[in-house]
């Protein structure tokens, strides 16, 4: 159950950046901002959730609030930003992108059903390779972003005296 949850999430995101073309860099940072948001809110948006009576079946408000929290910056950029030109970039970009975002949601997905006594062999070697390959999402982001802008060296100043 947890895979089918993880590939649906990965399927819808990867749908959003190809339509809408966004560059991975843009939206890969976005999730990595998610994190940093989600550290922060996803308690108070559980607590949001159950009161208000909000079913979340199969998974735990915790991992709602965790999840939305974590995908929302990133969500709100596919409104505007750089976009890819051509299909290839906005394929392998949106694929990156839904990768990356699966790398992030994974541990707190697959905890709701490891406690259930659900495991899965794949999800398992994921979750333990999960910060490296984090680490290696964030350096490709800011590489996709630097080639967008095209990587210059600032141009020296000459400064006259007056």
């Amino acid at each position: 159950m947890a895979l089918v949850i993880i590939i649906g999430i990965a399927v819808v995101l990867f749908l959003l950046a190809f339509v809408t073309r966004r560059r991975f860099g843009v939206l890969g940072l976005g999730l990595a901002a998610g994190v940093v948001l989600a550290q922060l809110w996803a308690a108070t948006i559980a607590v949001i959730l159950q009161s208000q009576g909000v079913s979340v079946d199969p998974l735990s408000y915790s991992t709602v609030g965790l999840v939305g929290a974590t995908l929302l910056p990133a969500l709100l950029l596919l409104i505007s930003g750089p976009q890819y030109h051509n299909k290839k970039s906005a394929f392998v970009g949106a694929s990156l992108f839904a990768g990356f975002a699966m790398l992030l949601l994974v541990t707190p997905i697959v905890h709701d059903f490891a406690v259930a006594g659900d495991t899965n062999p794949v999800l398992a070697f994921v979750t333990e390779w999960r910060e490296v390959l984090i680490g290696l999402g964030v350096l490709l982001a800011v590489a996709d972003i630097l080639m967008a802008q095209g990587f210059r060296l600032p141009k020296r100043r000459r400064y006259s005296k007056h």
